[in-house]
């Protein structure tokens, strides 16, 4: 079963965009295994005039991760409440709101976001995809040697995430 990496940011359009073109795409690849990487676009330690934020996000995908509970659900509640309902990705009672309508214990989600129990994690999820995968934008598809990479202001497009899911599942 092939193992495709994510590396996404919930509050980048092109993300959301290339999370919508997989999921459309997956029926066609049944065996394909996603593993999520949710990673800062700009991360706050290196570029803290840029907003939103994404670190807490990237906490609280990593507490549903680490809980055994349902990422895709998660990735795909947060994409909603950024780009269709406008809230904060800022906000820890919207993440947590958000991890509640997938299945997260509220009360358990909030403890880790306020703890920073995974602030660690997300330096090293950071760390992973621009310093080991040599991610430069995001998305970013990663399945063994084969990559595909965000065209800086495109993202993916449907025919080259097709073709790169179909090199890497065929």
């Amino acid at each position: 079963m092939p193992k495709i990496e994510m590396f996404f940011d919930h509050t980048c359009p092109f993300c959301y965009r290339g999370h919508k073109l997989l999921m459309g795409l997956l029926p066609k690849y049944p065996d394909a295994e996603i593993v999520w990487r949710p990673v800062e676009a700009h991360p706050k330690a290196e570029e803290p005039w840029h907003r939103p934020y994404a670190d807490l996000a990237v906490q609280g995908a990593l507490y549903m991760h680490g809980a055994g509970l349902d990422e895709r659900a998660f990735h795909e509640r947060m994409y909603k409440a950024v780009f269709d309902e406008r809230l904060n990705a800022e906000d820890p009672a919207v993440l947590t709101r958000c991890a509640g309508d997938t299945g997260a214990d509220m009360g358990a989600f909030a403890g880790a976001l306020n703890g920073a129990r995974y602030a660690d994690a997300q330096r090293a999820a950071n760390d992973y995809a621009y310093n080991e995968k040599d991610v430069w934008a995001v998305p970013t598809f990663v399945c063994g040697d084969k990559r595909l990479d965000a065209a800086e202001g495109v993202g993916v497009t449907r025919e080259g995430l097709d073709a790169f899911l179909a090199d890497c599942c065929g």
